[in-house]
């Protein structure tokens, strides 16, 4: 089973609930796009939580590192602007000058990759003017003089270089941070797509226990939590009766689990992989290297993929089941962002043969039902209500509600904390904010939190090529709307215009977009938001020959994610490309 978020509604848990009712499976296990920084709050913390998104109007200091909310949060650029009317500085730290750093009151343009060095110069700073809350340090971090003692041996001059920030800049940026209080910073999934994408997490992190701006209003870091899930999901757990799960056990059958390089081991197999379901994801879009996952696709004898449209993933399965959208039938979603619950009203009914990810689970149940008797566990009583008013039993209390439809007419919100860590309790091995951390030295992570070397451009490949999230789509959801292509001029690659002359290209040309991995034909457009090094184009880009993206990355896997996901997770801004003029 392949299977990810898809619409994230309660009712989406029905396919692990369906599989997981089977006994063992071969489960692909990772999350390409939070992992590495939620392994990093899990070493600094202990848990992953997050303070409620308004509370950031209450700060005097917002630093958005390596996020665009004015694209891919739009919610939370109202608070933003709230704070910045108040009085509060907005720093944007970003590569690219995004249109959330067009709003911003300053900005730092940093190399990819270079965070960790960035946030490691920065505490450097901290440290030797006293900028720190001795206090929080003493009372309750474990490590601090250890992590004290490594800064002393960072290099300034050399952090300069590698992020492309002037040493001046950096003491301006760490005195306005040191010095202004309440700040809280908005941690992007930007930071973490490199090799040293969780230390860099950490190191970061690491900025408001210096400061003391954890456990206060407007402090802390915001990235994402998922403490609101944890009284729900009953059925996405479904276990076997326990007569057999005894059985499995004296036998010492589990799951088989494969991480985010899935389809490097597939030939490794034993006994191998002969049906693959996927569902809530296209992986041969997303994941890196997708003619490997192509050809990975064509050794399984089975694939099923249910899908809302022929994706590059559909257009590879012996069988292709449509699933409704989200306007066709009732579910109830719970933010990751946020801390509300919000009930998702069927509008139409299903168009065509389309059916939700629960009904062809349970259909598929009561079939299998039928031909074998006791061969899945999974409940066959009651409908899709049913269901959620079930997953809701230990949910309703914490949101005020004794029912789930009672979301139709206002909203609710999981009890959780505005503001995280007041009481100072963290549930690490020390029972502090570690510096140093325990989990790590178990998982044979540095226990402090120190960057891995970045790689570098080569003669060959001199351009990185960074794949950002596109204001119309979500990553290559809806790139399929010929609408929405229109609006932005996809398919499309940004590039300085010093490249341009560089490469003689002029606006609109089709270049050559290459590598070692394969090439693809784009046309280009010029925007000074993006450095000469750096080529930007969008998450589920293919170009005239249906040729993804995704073919020019390789899989490397960032430090951390394994923690918290069970597989690394993926260093998709590791990716560096040449370009020629076409005809």
């Amino acid at each position: 089973m392949n299977k990810f978020l898809g619409t994230t509604g309660l009712l989406s848990q029905s396919v692990e609930g369906f599989f997981s009712s089977l006994g063992p499976i071969t489960a692909l296990m990772g999350n390409p796009c939070v992992s590495a920084g939620t392994d990093a709050f899990i070493l600094n913390y202990g848990a992953l939580k997050k303070p409620l998104p308004e509370d950031m109007k209450n700060s005097r200091l917002i630093l958005i590192w390596g996020a665009n909310p004015a694209w891919t949060a739009i919610h939370q650029m109202r608070y933003i602007f709230e704070a910045q009317d108040q009085g509060a500085i907005v720093v944007v730290i970003d590569p690219i000058f995004t249109s959330t750093a067009a709003r911003s009151d300053i900005y730092y343009r940093i190399r990819p990759g270079a965070d960790g060095d960035l946030a490691l110069g920065l505490a450097k700073i901290l440290v030797e003017q006293n900028l720190i809350d001795h206090e929080f340090l003493n009372n309750f971090t474990f490590g601090w003089p250890e992590y004290r003692d490594y800064l002393e041996t960072v290099d300034l001059s050399q952090v300069s270089s590698s992020t492309g920030i002037p040493l001046a800049e950096l003491y301006e940026l760490a005195r306005l941070y040191g010095t202004t209080k309440p700040a809280t910073i908005r941690l992007g999934p930007g930071i973490q797509r490199g090799p040293s994408g969780g230390q860099n997490a950490r190191i970061i992190d690491c900025l408001a226990a210096l400061t003391g701006n954890i456990g206060i209003s407007g402090g802390n870091v915001h990235y994402t939590s998922y403490e609101q899930l944890l009284h729900t999901g009953k059925y996405g757990q479904l276990r076997l009766p326990y007569g057999a799960r005894q059985r499995l056990s004296e036998h010492k059958i589990d799951n088989r689990i494969l991480g985010t390089d899935w389809y490097t081991h597939l030939d490794t197999l034993d006994p191998p992989l002969k049906f693959l379901w996927i569902a809530g994801r296209n992986p041969v879009a997303q994941d890196p290297d997708s003619a490997q996952i192509i050809q990975a696709l064509k050794t399984i004898d089975t694939v099923v993929v249910a899908e809302q449209t022929l994706s590059a993933t559909a257009q590879m399965a012996d069988y292709v089941l449509p699933v409704s959208s989200p306007f066709e039938f009732e579910d109830v979603v719970i933010s990751f962002w946020h801390y509300g619950a919000a009930i998702n009203q069927q509008a139409i009914p299903p168009l065509g043969e389309s059916k939700s990810d629960f009904a062809i689970m349970h259909g598929l149940a009561s079939m299998l039902h039928q031909l074998k008797p006791g061969l899945s566990s999974f409940p066959l009583h009651g409908d899709a209500r049913t269901w959620l008013t079930q997953e809701f039993t230990s949910l309703n209390d914490f949101l005020g509600i004794t029912d789930y439809r009672e979301l139709a007419h206002h909203p609710a919100r999981v009890n959780l904390p505005a503001v995280p860590w007041q009481d100072r309790q963290f549930p690490t091995a020390s029972g502090l904010y570690e510096f140093y951390s325990f989990t790590a030295a178990f998982h044979q992570t540095p226990p402090l939190p120190i960057p891995v070397d970045q790689p570098v451009s080569s003669h060959s490949y001199p351009l990185r090529l960074m794949v950002s999230r596109s204001p119309i789509t979500l990553n290559s959801q809806f790139y399929s709307i010929d609408l929405l292509r229109r609006l932005e001029n996809l398919p499309l690659l940004l590039i300085h215009p010093d490249t341009g002359r560089q490469k003689n290209l002029a606006e609109g040309d089709l270049a050559k977009v290459y590598n070692e991995m394969g090439e693809l034909e784009l046309p280009v457009s010029f925007s000074l938001s993006l450095p000469p090094d750096i080529v930007l184009t969008y998450m589920g880009t293919e170009d005239i020959h249906n040729t993804l993206i995704n073919t020019l990355l390789s899989f490397e896997s960032t430090d951390l994610g394994k923690i918290f996901s069970g597989s690394p997770g993926i260093a998709y801004n590791n990716c560096f490309v040449n370009l020629v003029k076409m005809g």
